[in-house]
């Protein structure tokens, strides 16, 4: 097919802030656009997916995935019902190209590292400026779920213009015969392992200065919980007893009870000590100065955010669940499919991202083999033994070796 027109020059596009997301007065996630009034199509969509049974988090996340969307058509002055593959390439090619406005908020230009740089204490490098390939490709599958919602409800003569995946097509390349990758799809590089190594975790330990905050790390090292479900916990839901703990999964609205390791509930009990007047439904984490009010998930991130200030690194609280699940998995006693358990992974090849050993502890490993040919070693006469020891340690020389 033949395009009526090239490519737009989208290196100058800016997204007008027309719009937004809210919720309305029973409390559903509803989209607004450029004039002030909800979106129909998308209240529709959003209200077809809440009855799926769609977690809260999830219809709020479509809802500014599609905000985005209905911001780029603005700027390109095409109306929604008339996109096309043209318009979503376009869209592709703007988010690859325009600056991710969360990577600066609430920090000072100069305060962190630039952008895509290696942090040398973690090994981590800091995020890129853009927007990461896993966004662009959430994004598109969004707007393309929209659109296969919308003609199949009949809201008007449209096509989803978003390139679907081609069934049974392979990769020819590839011998091992998997799927290849959907047009306009990013590849989404290989995830390195997070998990932050003893030594440094003793130094993020010894920087908490309240129980609050020890209870937190304490907690999502014995259960690896994300950083919503350590949010979604009530005072109610702690039974010491049994060792478990009771949150809303990631994806879920129904809560279920999990693991965690007896020094949590340690922590847990030390902090607890701490909270007056509570009921048993109220939020476990809240702030610490009055008003007294539950923990989000932005004052959540800058707990860890002020450690890395003053130590220098780029720890997350997602790391803190690589570091329970690479504990588990060099655990033998523990068998995958308990740990893919305790992770509430659906599919089991999801820990392969988790399972990857760290790059000091392979150069731990290499330093261990001994499988390398020992060179004969000739010194001329004269020399100190120990001496040579100290220049070349490990090497051995007998008298027999030794040349005049």
């Amino acid at each position: 097919m033949v395009e009526a027109a090239g490519p737009r020059d989208v290196s100058a596009l800016k997204l007008p802030a027309l719009g937004c997301v809210e919720r309305d007065e029973s409390g559903i996630w509803r989209m607004k656009g450029a004039d002030g009034a909800p979106v129909t199509a998308v209240g529709w969509f959003l209200a077809d997916f809440a009855a799926t049974d769609a977690a809260d988090s999830t219809l709020r996340s479509y809802a500014y995935d599609l905000l985005r969307w209905f911001r780029f058509l603005i700027a390109i002055e095409v109306e929604w019902q008339r996109a096309t593959r043209r318009d979503v390439r376009d869209f592709v090619r703007w988010f690859r190209e325009a600056p991710n406005a969360q990577r600066t908020r609430g920090h000072k230009p100069s305060s962190r590292p630039a952008a895509g740089t290696l942090n040398h204490q973690t090994g981590k490098a800091y995020l890129s400026a853009g927007y990461a390939p896993r966004t662009i490709n959430h994004a598109l599958s969004v707007v393309s779920t929209f659109y296969t919602y919308a003609v199949e409800a009949g809201l008007g003569r449209l096509r989803n213009p978003v390139p679907e995946a081609k069934r049974g097509a392979t990769d020819s390349m590839d011998p091992t015969g998997t799927r290849r990758r959907t047009a306009l799809r990013q590849k989404e590089p290989r995830r390195e392992p997070r998990d932050i190594p003893n030594g440094l975790l003793e130094k993020v330990v010894s920087e908490l200065t309240c129980e609050r905050d020890r209870a937190l790390l304490a907690v999502a090292l014995a259960s690896g919980l994300r950083a919503s479900e350590l949010l979604s916990m009530t005072c109610g839901g702690i039974d010491a007893g049994r060792n478990i703990v009771r949150i809303v999964p990631k994806g879920s609205s129904v809560p279920i009870w999990v693991p965690a390791t007896p020094e949590a509930f340690v922590q847990l009990s030390r902090y607890m000590l701490t909270r007056k007047n509570f009921r048993l439904a109220d939020p476990l984490w809240v702030t610490r100065r009055q008003p007294i009010r539950p923990l989000t998930y932005f004052a959540l991130r800058q707990i860890l955010e002020r450690i890395n200030i003053r130590l220098g690194t780029n720890i997350t609280w997602h790391d803190l669940r690589h570091t329970f699940t690479h504990q588990l998995l060099s655990d033998k006693s523990v068998g995958v499919t308990d740990v893919q358990q305790l992770l509430r992974h659906r599919d089991l090849n999801t820990l392969s991202s988790y399972s990857a050993t760290r790059v000091d502890e392979l150069a731990v490993r290499l330093q261990a083999v001994d499988s390398q040919p020992k060179p004969e070693a000739f010194v001329a006469g004269g020399y100190n033994d120990a001496d040579l020891q100290t220049l070349f340690p490990g090497v051995s020389l007998t008298p027999n070796e030794r040349a005049d």
